[in-house]
């Protein structure tokens, strides 16, 4: 009895991610609002997903932090996260794995400094207030990006507030300069008009997102995960070959406008299904730096070794795959 029991369970969990055909239950994919995570939008928009037997929604949420806890909590199937997603957020890495990077960039997050505040380098940050958001690959950057400059940080001011608040602080002149990327900085720039300048460096961070999948649904479902990656390969080659109509399609499921995404898409982001070594050293560095700065509980850093499952992406695309094990 006991056993059939267990065996209803495990039935649950299976058939509640299992992904069907399209018109059958949906594979939803919770997502945040930046456009790293774009051609799972456009194999969806496309109909790849659905080309591929596989009724593909992708969720947006406010960030990928809020997309990772609605994953956790079993609302979504799959989650498009960043590093720091995971490296905050205290689960069971047993159960979960890391099929494949959507998407790369190091050029995204940037400081945007008032200039005339008398900042037209980096070293003109010293003694200046600089706003962040706390726990997030900015907090990450703006750290890395000061240690790079030989800046102390005892030598600025550094202050936390939400995302939608840089704009106006910097354009207030509550702070001298921001760090952070995208919808945030667009709009601070409109509102400096010409009194700004923009800081950045791609030797600081390699950021990356990526899907994240339940262990089991991946022993279950392994010709649907391989039919995913295949749809999102597709959805690579068009971005490549249709840039406008992918920016257009990007921006309206993203919320921001055309002129805005295509910056990100065309000079920032770099769209493609891989899985690189520079994934495990990011999950490394990210891991060491949060304990550093007591953004989680633990003291001893977690083993990602075993979190990433470079199976179904080798199957797919073999040539993807260049983590070296």
């Amino acid at each position: 009895m006991k056993q059939l029991y267990f065996g209803f369970l495990i039935s649950l969990v299976v058939f509640g991610y299992s992904p069907g055909i399209a018109g059958e239950r949906p594979v939803w994919f919770s997502s945040g609002a930046g456009a790293m995570s774009g051609t799972a939008n456009i194999a969806e928009a496309k109909g790849f997903f659905r080309e591929k037997g596989i009724n593909g929604k992708v969720k947006k949420f406010a960030n990928g932090q809020t997309g990772f806890d609605d994953y956790l909590s079993g609302r979504s199937n799959l989650s498009i996260c960043n590093v720091l997603n995971v490296v905050l957020t205290p689960f069971d890495l047993s159960k979960h794995r890391i099929i494949c990077t959507l998407s790369h960039t190091d050029t995204q997050t940037k400081v945007l400094a008032k200039k005339s505040r008398g900042i037209n380098g980096p070293s003109d940050l010293r003694g200046k207030t600089i706003a962040t958001v706390r726990a997030t690959t900015a907090h990450f950057y703006i750290d890395k990006f000061l240690e790079l400059n030989q800046i102390p940080r005892n030598e600025v001011n550094i202050v936390f507030m939400a995302k939608k608040q840089l704009p106006k602080a910097i354009v207030s002149g509550e702070v001298d300069a921001v760090c952070q990327h995208g919808m945030p900085l667009e709009k601070a720039k409109q509102g400096l008009k010409d009194d700004w300048i923009i800081f950045r460096d791609g030797s600081i961070h390699w950021k990356a997102v990526f899907i994240v999948a339940p262990k089991i649904w991946l022993e279950v479902n392994p010709e649907q995960t391989k039919n995913i990656l295949k749809a999102i390969l597709k959805a690579d080659r068009f971005i490549q070959t249709h840039r406008d109509e992918s920016i257009r399609i990007i921006a309206k499921a993203k919320g921001y406008s055309f002129e805005a995404m295509g910056e990100a898409v065309r000079n920032e982001i770099f769209f493609g299904l891989t899985l690189k070594q520079d994934l495990y050293m990011l999950l490394e560095n990210m891991e060491q730096w949060a304990i550093d700065n007591n953004l989680v509980k633990r003291k001893t850093p977690r083993n990602y070794l075993d979190f990433i499952d470079y199976g179904p992406l080798e199957a797919v695309a073999p040539g993807k795959v260049t983590i070296i094990r």
